[in-house]
């Protein structure tokens, strides 16, 4: 009888004690958004200020490499930019020459037949850009006279743009391998205008070189558009984290301050407050 009342005595104190214990720590749940130190070859097309450009010491610098590179803080990777023929670059992507892309590229139906884009991170208009003693185009639907020659990068959607405002591609479009050397001809007087992403081609006025040189004929337009990162296809934790790694980055307000960074004048920016991006709406 002593013993089952001392029994009883220890089971009502083992309780009282679980009772008042503090609840243990749950285990930090799996995650997607630590890439455990993984290196990253970015492919990217480095002649595209304020989205990349080779600065003075040989470095690729831009929004896009420093929207990459914080992003890799938050999920732990590293970024290695590589310059990349932009016309072919998506399929050099799907073929895994590189890890991922990011070049200012516009998220379209027939690139997602071969690679899968990130949330998108930037809403994109298109613009014509003229040299600023131009007095004959004054917007785009201009461009069908068949006496103006265009320049366009190739492989862009700034490219499909163009073919579908001239009237006579064979006589009027002038493809060339990346937008400086469409710039440069427009300055050159090798081409009357150039069909370029607004944001672009205010990164190329605000050149020092290209001081006084341009303007943009007309309004902004093609509305709708969106740039995304771009990856091979089966790679499903990589486009995760850095889509987690992206939302995080608009909510907490860095991507904004990156934009303003690389817009500093607000007239020439996109929407740094990113509130256009489908993702911000979910």
């Amino acid at each position: 009888m002593k013993r089952t009342l001392i029994l009883s005595a220890l089971v009502l104190l083992t309780l009282i004690v679980v009772a008042c214990a503090p609840a243990p720590t749950p285990a930090p749940a799996a995650t997607l958004l630590d890439l455990k130190g993984r290196a990253l070859k970015v492919g990217s097309d480095t002649t595209y200020p304020p989205f990349e450009l080779v600065n003075d010491k040989k470095e690729v610098v831009g929004f896009d490499v420093e929207m990459v590179n914080e992003i890799c803080k938050r999920v732990n990777c590293k970024a290695t930019f590589v310059t990349a023929d932009f016309s072919t670059i998506f399929t050099a992507v799907a073929s895994k020459q590189y890890d991922m892309g990011a070049s200012g590229a516009t998220i379209t139906d027939d690139r997602k037949k071969i690679i899968t884009f990130s949330d998108p991170y930037i809403v994109n208009t298109q613009s014509v850009l003229v040299r600023s003693d131009e007095s004959r185009i004054k917007g785009k639907d201009d461009l069908a006279n068949t006496a103006y020659i265009v320049g366009v990068q190739n492989g862009t959607s700034n490219e499909i743009v163009a073919r579908k405002l001239v009237k006579d591609e064979a006589r009027q479009l002038k493809l060339y391998d990346t937008f400086d050397l469409a710039v440069a001809a427009l300055k050159n007087k090798t081409v009357d205008a150039v069909v370029i992403d607004t944001f672009a081609a205010f990164g190329y006025m605000d050149d020092p070189d290209n001081k006084g040189a341009f303007k943009l004929a007309g309004d902004q337009f093609s509305a709708g558009e969106f740039f995304g990162m771009f990856f091979p296809p089966d790679s499903t934790d990589l486009i995760n984290s850095f889509n987690a790694g992206l939302k995080a980055m608009v909510k907490d307000g860095t991507l904004t301050k990156l934009c303003e960074k690389w817009w500093p004048e607000p007239k020439e920016r996109p929407d740094c407050t990113f509130k256009g991006l489908p993702q911000m709406s979910q």
